[in-house]
């Protein structure tokens, strides 16, 4: 209430603040009247200052206390600080409307200004024109500062407790003013009582000072310094929000208005909080929103399980304000294991590892959504665990499916040590997410899984490269019972090589006692028998997880029945067959996963490729052995036709046939025959081996066998068995046991002999390419026959002298520089017949062809068997006589003489001797030598023999002559 103006003096200055007390209205109310010429002032400085005189305060509330028609005013100037703004009702129940007004109170009026710009500054707050932040706080401070008051503070009500939320005070200690209150506290409490369903205050609220509560004690220090205080509750949804509290300024400065207003106020700060509240929803709810969004894009961004779930485990607690959390994933037993967990112990996980059948975490999987409860202890669903429950000591528990489809992936489960009623939003938060978590998790296990197939493929191809690198099927198979445990577990492995019908067992290995002493004569199958010969006939493959119980079952002699026994088995497949079976068994049942048969049917395709690679490497391995044999008999024979070609004479062609034939193909026996030209008998020329007597047997004029037929049918014959060919003709000792082959020998008229080996015992038979080699070999022999034979013909031809049959002139020379570089010494006879062209002349040259046969037969009869005649020119001769010194060589001179005179008496001859080497030491010189004693002998008259040192008298005088052509007759 103002404080009288009579007690001051009516010149007296008073200050805004001053001026607005004594009038009972705020000092912004003071400077509006001021500025609109309502109110006298002073400016008493520079700056602006304002001072008013008491009289001219006194005469302006007098003239405000007036009414229009006179009527004085109601009360104090209080009591119109307490009429309502207008269209609003007094507290005590008079309408102040306008329309019940004979005229403008300007201090109603003023108020009534001054209320609707708080109740627009609230609304301005409550709309968020104001910044949200801190709009109570804005609230209050704008309350208090439009009206002067020297306290308003908001509380809310939580539970049995006031918590204070914002305080508008005079300078002073306004901390002191934040703190926790009972909820029954004095005058809040009273205001809190009085409140209705909705949170409104009924009746008047009363007025009064705030001392200590008798039931609290003096939990509230007295502030308010006797000051009147209002306490009016703030509107909830079901229930008072909170309270709010006015501290006028001084005795008398509150009044039923400020009551109203307190009630409007309280109206506007519960819009504030509502709208705080749903700005805090709608933020919280943006905020979850985000952080999912982050969460989602963490999650999905790893691809460690681990990770994964630590991150989630961290991020539900903060997003849902859990004091514990833990994710827990299902195992394929159906039992959980908490893989992440924060703020639980060992003891309660392990407890929690089954799904009980009654239980919240069995409800919310049923449910396929979240559920929780509070008080969890209690909860029915709880029963089974309630003293693991209690043991922890949490209250609330919210447990969150993690689901793939219709598959339970495992539970998120948030845990509050207080009770924790769950909102809607928060569910609708923890099932998201859940959501993203089961993504996160099924793209985690599919990496895991990938990547482990990824590596699995990678040992299948290096395991496979391996069996690659082998070129035999027993390697190949050695390896697969080695080295297949790196992908699969098992106890027993074996290989199956199908070889048209037969299942052979090419490797096996087992590891324990049930499987290692298998046998291959136990093991091997035909096509179709037991489950590795169905899985081989129908080429699918096969997860026995009991082959005991498997109609398919082919029971192993000697091992059980019913053995408790699992059985993996892949095809081998390769171009359209199959080419075996991989088998893995091991102890129990279902052992095996589908995972194990995807891999073992993808190793199998690997071994089934090397077992491809080795049969073609085997096969090449073969045509190899066969291209190299034949290479090298080609080769052979090449050596062998180069030898033949080049050997002219036929004995020493056929000892090198049967020694080089021999030698690059197995034999036992190599004969070689050929047909007489007289009796038309095989005569066998050259043979070797262990039947070297037989094979040099003569032919009997009856007897028959593969070599004549060979011979009658100029054709090549190959027996494998000799046994079963009746054309052969068996030994003595009994029937023949090898194989023949036996070949002509060819020459332009047809067979001339055959060619004949054979390899004896039951096993090796000749192969056709040796039967063919065996006949490239004899055409080459057979043409090596025919040169040798031309060969032999035209040397002969080449060294003797068509008219007389003895060796010409060429030979000669070729015979006398051997025998000078043998050096052994010899002489050397020349012979000039005289008178011969007398005798072409007189005669005739056929007859001269006569004398010269009939000389050259007596000059053969007079010299040794180891004297070489030569027809040296026309009429001319010559002899060699090796190891003779000069008297033999006289004495052969002389006898050469007188054969040509026995021979005929019209001729006579000159006779020249040289001896090596004491007559010359190369051959010209010895030839020189006898030529000049030889026309010593036919200067003196002829008829004589003259010897080298008699022509070495007329060296100075003699010119070497060149022989006489042996187709013109000499003159003397």
């Amino acid at each position: 209430m103002p404080t009288s103006l009579s007690s001051r003096p009516l010149d007296a200055t008073l200050s805004v603040t001053k001026a607005a007390r004594l009038l009972g209205v705020h000092p912004n109310t003071v400077r509006t009247w001021s500025d609109a010429g309502r109110l006298r002032y002073f400016r008493i400085n520079a700056r602006g200052d304002r001072r008013y005189r008491l009289g001219d305060l006194e005469r302006f509330l007098t003239a405000a206390g007036t009414r229009a028609h006179g009527e004085p005013a109601a009360g104090h100037v209080g009591d119109r600080r307490a009429a309502g703004p207008s269209g609003l009702q007094a507290v005590d129940g008079t309408d102040r409307s306008p329309r019940h007004q004979v005229a403008a109170d300007p201090l109603d009026a003023e108020r009534h200004r001054l209320d609707l710009l708080v109740a627009s500054a609230i609304a301005r707050i409550g709309s968020g024109v104001e910044p949200a932040d801190g709009s109570l706080q804005a609230a209050v401070h704008a309350v208090r500062s439009a009206y002067g008051h020297h306290l308003v503070a908001v509380w809310e009500v939580r539970g049995d407790r006031l918590v204070p939320h914002a305080v508008a005070a005079a300078p002073g200690p306004e901390q002191a003013w934040l703190v926790d209150l009972p909820r029954r506290l004095g005058i809040l409490g009273a205001a809190l009582e009085s409140a209705d369903g909705h949170g409104r205050t009924t009746g008047r609220a009363e007025l009064g000072a705030m001392l200590a509560d008798p039931l609290h004690g003096n939990l509230l220090p007295v502030l308010t310094d006797g000051r009147p205080e209002l306490a009016v509750a703030i509107p909830g949804p079901r229930e008072p929000w909170g309270v709010l509290l006015v501290v006028g300024d001084g005795p008398g400065s509150l009044g039923p208005r400020d009551q109203e207003a307190a009630q409007v106020i309280a109206d506007g700060l519960a819009a504030i909080v509502a709208a705080n509240r749903r700005s805090d929803e709608i933020a919280h709810l943006r905020h979850r929103a985000d952080a999912l969004r982050r969460v989602a894009t963490d999650m999905s961004s790893r691809l460690d399980l681990g990770r994964i779930l630590s991150g989630l485990v961290d991020h539900a607690m903060v997003l849902l304000e859990g004091d514990r959390a833990a994710v827990f994933l299902q195992r394929p037993d159906g039992r959980i294991t908490a893989e992440v967990s924060r703020g639980l112990s060992s003891e309660y996980l392990t407890s929690v590892r089954d799904f009980h059948a009654q239980s919240l975490r069995t409800a919310a999987v049923a449910a396929g959504r979240p559920l929780f409860s509070v008080g969890y202890r209690d909860d029915p669903r709880g029963a089974d665990m309630r003293a693991a429950v209690v043991q922890e000591g949490f209250d609330t528990l919210c447990t969150a499916p993690l689901m793939d489809g219709a598959n339970v992936l495992g539970l998120l489960s948030i845990y509050h040590d207080q009770p924790h009623p769950w909102t809607e939003a928060e569910l609708e938060t923890v099932e998201a997410l859940a959501t993203q978590t089961a993504i996160a998790i099924r793209g985690a296990q599919d990496y895991q899984r990938m990547a482990t197939w990824a590596a699995q493929l990678q040992s299948i191809q290096q395991l496979g490269a391996r069996l690659n690198r082998l070129s035999s099927v027993a390697e190949i198979g050695t390896a697969i019972a080695t080295e297949l445990h790196q992908l699969i577990e098992y106890h027993n492995v074996r290989v199956y090589r199908l070889r048209g019908q037969e299942l052979d067992p090419v490797a096996m290995q087992g590891q324990i006692g049930e499987y290692v002493d298998e046998t291959p004569e136990q093991l091997r199958l035909t096509l179709g028998q037991g489950i590795t010969g169905w899985v081989a006939a129908h080429r699918i493959a096969q997860n026995v997880g009991n082959a005991a119980a498997d109609p398919r079952a082919h029971t192993i002699p000697g091992t059980e029945d019913d053995l408790d026994e699992s059985m993996l088995l892949a095809p081998m497949p390769f171009d359209d067959e199959v080419l075996g079976v991989l088998v893995l068994s091991r102890l129990g049942l279902d052992r095996f996963s589908d995972d194990d048969l995807r891999l073992l049917v993808i190793y199998a395709n690997f071994a089934a490729q090397a077992m491809a690679n080795a049969d073609k490497t085997e096969r090449l391995r073969e045509q190899s052995l066969t291209m190299e044999r034949h290479l090298r008999g080609q080769r052979e024979l090449l050596q062998i036709t180069e030898s033949l070609l080049t050997t002219l004479d036929a004995k020493a062609v056929l000892e090198s046939i049967t020694e080089r034939l021999g030698g690059f193909i197995a034999c036992d026996n190599i004969a070689i025959e050929v047909v007489d030209p007289v009796s038309g008998l095989l005569t066998p020329l050259t043979a070797r081996g262990v039947h070297e007597a037989y094979f040099r047997e003569p032919w009997e004029p009856s007897e028959t066998g593969v070599a004549t037929w060979v011979v009658e049918h100029d054709e090549p014959v190959h027996i494998p068995d000799e046994r079963a060919d009746p054309r052969v003709n068996h030994r003595r000792d009994g029937p023949n046991e090898g194989s023949l082959i036996v070949v002509p020998l060819r020459s332009r008229g047809g067979a001339i002999g055959v060619l004949t080996i054979e390899r004896l015992g039951v096993e090796g038979a000749f192969s056709p390419d040796e039967f063919e080699l065996v006949q490239l070999f004899a055409a080459q022999v057979s043409i090596a026959l025919q040169n040798a034979e031309v060969f032999q013909a035209v040397q002969i031809r080449a060294q003797t002298d068509d008219l007389t049959g003895q060796l010409n002139h060429g030979t000669f020379q070729e015979w006398l520089d051997r025998i000078v570089r043998e050096g052994a010494q010899f002489s050397l006879v020349m012979i000039d017949l005289d008178r011969f062209r007398e005798v072409n002349n007189s005669r005739g040259h056929q007859a001269g062809d006569e004398v010269l046969r009939g000389i050259a037969a007596g000059l053969v009869r007079a010299g040794r068997d180891t004297d070489l005649v030569f027809r040296y020119g026309g009429d001319e001769f010559a002899f060699l006589l090796p190891h003779t010194d000069g008297a033999g060589a006289l004495l052969a001179a002389e006898r050469a003489r007188q054969a040509v005179v026995d021979t005929d008496s019209a001729v006579s001859a000159s006779v020249g001797i040289a001896t090596f080497p004491i007559d010359g030491s190369t051959p010209a010189e010895i030839l020189l030598a006898a030529d000049r004693a030889c026309y010593v002998a036919k200067r003196d008259g002829g008829d004589r023999v003259a010897t080298a040192a008699e022509g070495l008298a007329l060296a100075a005088e003699f010119s070497p002559q060149e022989p006489t052509p042996v187709d013109l007759a000499k003159d003397d």
